[in-house]
């Protein structure tokens, strides 16, 4: 936000700027006190220009006198300045001129022109909010200071970890990590690696039917030919609980696993081949219970496209990603800006 409208910050366009004739040069840009510039475009004594540090310098153009533009809320640009190459500098408000020729108007300003406040500098939203849309029912960009994501910046998320008892959040299986090169910001959720079948998950709530975008990385490539999961849709938040339908790993491919009901069977890839190790991958997924409907999209590709899919049928009531080890491999899996919404989501 440029802050370019000012209470009070009002720009004439008054008619009393006559052209200059023919645009002539002065050699070296004569400095008036008003801020003319070249023979023959006067600029009318009723603008003010804004007083401070309001009036930034334009490529090649004056700035009106009475508008000022800062980078905060009270400064105007008027819209009547000549446009010259170096021209003089107005109390306040910076202009160029030195010798250039006029452009278009002369602008003389109307007396309307008043000076704007200050040019308080408008409120800036954080570095990541832009990922978070309108609506969504939970995001995390996991720059918290530590812990499971608590409303930073909507939602909450609950750690789950029931194969292995005492295992905390930020305990060294779930992470907070600022060293690995996160996709935005200065840290990313870090999953690390186990040596026996464990699913460390954090866990949100979520209707029937979600979307959900999410940043995903892992140091293999996340289509190995032994079955784990990465994210997936449940009817309980503990998964030995509920009825998940996971975004999996199997056969080299990329697939859906119900209670070992796959999508798509067989064990050929196609567009659900697996996605490289050591790189951010955008992915989408639409999860309806009530349909039977999923699908996965990997950046602007569709890789699984599962309509009305009798297993996927169900009541979802929860939403979990992290790493279901079923078959340890060593991996360790990353994510970051994750996006849970009612409405559809598609990667930028």
């Amino acid at each position: 936000m440029d802050g370019s409208s000012a209470s009070g910050g009002f720009t004439g366009t008054g008619s009393g700027g006559s052209p200059g004739t023919g645009g002539s040069t002065a050699t070296g840009g004569s400095t008036a006190t008003g801020g003319s510039t070249a023979t023959g475009g006067s600029t009318a004594t009723g603008g003010s220009t804004a007083t401070g540090a309001a009036g930034a310098t334009s490529s090649g153009g004056s700035k009106g006198a009475g508008g000022s533009s800062s980078s905060g809320v009270g400064g105007t640009t008027g819209n009547g300045g000549t446009t010259g190459n170096g021209g003089t500098t107005g109390a306040g408000g910076k202009s160029t001129g030195a010798g250039g020729a006029t452009s278009g108007y002369a602008g003389s300003k109307g007396t309307g022109a008043s000076t704007g406040a200050s040019g308080a500098t408008g409120a800036g939203g954080a570095g990541t909010s832009g990922f978070c849309p309108a609506g969504a029912i939970f995001c995390a960009d996991f720059e918290e200071a530590s812990g499971a994501p608590l409303n930073s910046p909507v939602g909450t998320a609950t750690f789950q970890d029931p194969n292995e008892s005492g295992a905390t959040f930020g305990g060294g299986v779930m992470d907070l990590d600022a060293g690995d090169s996160p996709f935005d910001g200065k840290q990313s959720l870090r999953i690390s690696p186990s040596s026996g079948v464990s699913v460390r998950t954090l866990v949100v709530a979520v209707p029937a039917t979600f979307w959900v975008r999410l940043y995903i990385k892992s140091d293999m490539a996340i289509g190995q030919q032994n079955h784990n999961s990465f994210f997936g849709a449940g009817t309980d938040p503990v998964y030995s609980m509920g009825n998940y339908v996971e975004l999996s790993e199997q056969y080299g491919c990329v697939l859906l696993n119900k209670s070992g009901m796959l999508y798509p069977t067989g064990t050929t890839c196609g567009a659900n081949s697996a996605l490289s190790a050591n790189s951010w991958h955008c992915m989408t997924a639409e999860f309806d219970g009530t349909t039977g409907n999923v699908h996965v999209f990997s950046g602007s590709t569709q890789i699984i496209n599962a309509a009305g899919w009798a297993p996927a049928t169900e009541a979802f009531n929860s939403f979990s990603f992290g790493y279901f080890a079923y078959n340890p491999n060593g991996a360790s899996v990353w994510y970051d800006d994750v996006v849970i919404s009612a409405s559809p989501l598609s990667c930028p």
